[in-house]
């Protein structure tokens, strides 16, 4: 029977658990000290390891699944999972685990450093460098020296925390003046008056990064031998351990109530205007600006055309660009919206008298004028928002009144958007030190 990719996660799973269930990451103070864990706040551990193994198996999954599945889908498409039994399975499982420790140990040889997660604090045991350390002849040799005070001089690299290991013996009668050790520019050993077949011997710690220096001198005519052996001992690497906070970037959907700015044109009004001399219609009219049955209104606008020549005009913006109303596109203007600027029509009547009465406290945008305008408002809905009065002083011509008018409000919708956020994670940071 074919093992299916999910099926075998689910074994992966259940092997780990198997592996780890005594593994629940730091619990104590104790184990904090036995990592020699610096900074390490045991509460903020267990907050992130309370889930115990399980956790560690998670982030062990997720950081894996990819790789799993890859090679899954080899063992798979080879056919190799067909002939696999119970124990195969098991140990290609395990041999799959064991990748996620390796890769941090590899991560960790090659740059030094890498972080794990509290509730992993027990991977440091896996992930301390095995090194077996041999002690490094730098010079074991017969050296003759100079005379009338010329030194004889050797120089070797040495690292931090080298020990050292030095031993001379003057191989003469002949008394050697000085043996002095410098690692830089400071003595570490200085002996004078070697005589012969006297050894000396000692050792100490190399401070830092240097170069160390063997100076050998010898006055007189005649010259000395001596034997000279240097020995170092590198420190053996191991691994400090400190509770840092990592940031990371986690990206969540959430959902955010967005606003559509909304443009609605009411309904359009026509009137015409009788001559004075008519007895049968009035010559003046009046009537209000109302906005009604708008939620979330922020502003509204007008335009009034006092004559069929501007009401052409008008007519002739909508042609150019039937896309928009006139009196919308001025209002985006007046929002910044677009860039274009949209001016209207003025219009202008000598034989009718005209009167704009604003009845509101809403607020004028700048290029607002007598016969065309937009207002902002607020949430507060009043109406009327204006009054408009007209007389035809004519006697023997009418006119015709066109009134556009405008609302703008907003509409609230709810939309789901990927965000991304900087969290604070804490993190165990591993370093190797010599």
């Amino acid at each position: 029977m074919m093992l299916k990719p999910k099926h075998f996660l689910n074994l992966l799973l259940i092997f780990m658990c198997y592996q780890c269930a005594s593994l629940s990451g730091v619990d104590t103070e104790v184990e904090s000290k036995k990592y020699m864990i610096e900074n390490l706040n045991v509460e903020s551990v267990k907050k992130e390891g309370g889930k115990g193994a399980s956790v560690v198996i998670a982030s062990l999954m997720d950081s894996l699944q990819q790789n799993i599945l890859l090679s899954y889908n080899d063992f798979e498409n080879q056919g190799t999972t067909d002939s696999l039994s119970i124990k195969e399975r098991n140990e290609l499982t395990k041999e799959i685990y064991n990748q996620y420790i390796d890769s941090l140990k590899q991560t960790l040889l090659n740059e030094g450093t890498v972080n794990i997660k509290p509730n992993e604090a027990f991977l440091i045991d896996y992930l301390q460098p095995k090194q077996v350390l041999d002690t490094i002849f730098l010079a074991n040799l017969y050296v003759e020296t100079a005379t009338r005070g010329v030194p004889v001089t050797f120089q070797y690299l040495v690292n931090k925390n080298d020990e050292i290991f030095f031993e001379f013996e003057n191989q003469t009668s002949r008394t050697i003046q000085e043996i002095q050790i410098i690692e830089g520019a400071e003595s570490r050993f200085n002996h004078v008056n070697l005589k012969k077949k006297e050894p000396i011997k000692g050792s100490f710690l190399i401070q830092s990064d240097n170069t160390l220096t063997v100076k050998v001198e010898k006055s007189g005519f005649f010259k000395s031998v001596i034997r000279m052996k240097i020995r170092k001992l590198p420190k053996a690497k191991s691994i400090i351990a400190k509770v840092i906070n990592d940031t990371l970037i986690e990206t969540q959907t959430i959902v955010e109530m967005v606003s559509d700015t909304v443009f609605t044109k009411m309904n359009e009004k026509k009137y015409i205007l009788s001559p004075r001399l008519d007895i049968t219609n009035s010559n003046q009219i009046d009537f209000p600006i109302e906005i009604n049955n708008m939620e979330n209104l922020i502003g509204w606008g007008y335009w009034i055309g006092l004559g069929k020549k501007d009401i052409l005009k008008y007519q002739s913006l909508l042609e150019e660009d039937e896309s928009s109303e006139p009196l919308i596109s001025f209002i985006k203007s007046e929002l910044n919206i677009i860039r274009k600027r949209t001016f209207l029509p003025n219009s202008k009547n000598s034989n009718v008298k005209f009167k704009f009465q604003k009845l509101v406290s809403d607020i004028p945008s700048l290029n607002t004028t007598k016969n065309y305008g937009y207002f902002t408002c607020d949430s507060t809905i009043r109406n009327p928002k204006a009054k408009i009065y007209l007389s035809n002083i004519s006697k023997l011509y009418d006119y015709d009144i066109n009134l556009m008018l405008v609302a703008v409000n907003l509409e609230y919708s709810q939309l789901e958007v990927e965000k991304e956020f900087f969290i604070e994670v804490p993190r165990i940071k591993l370093s190797i030190v010599q």
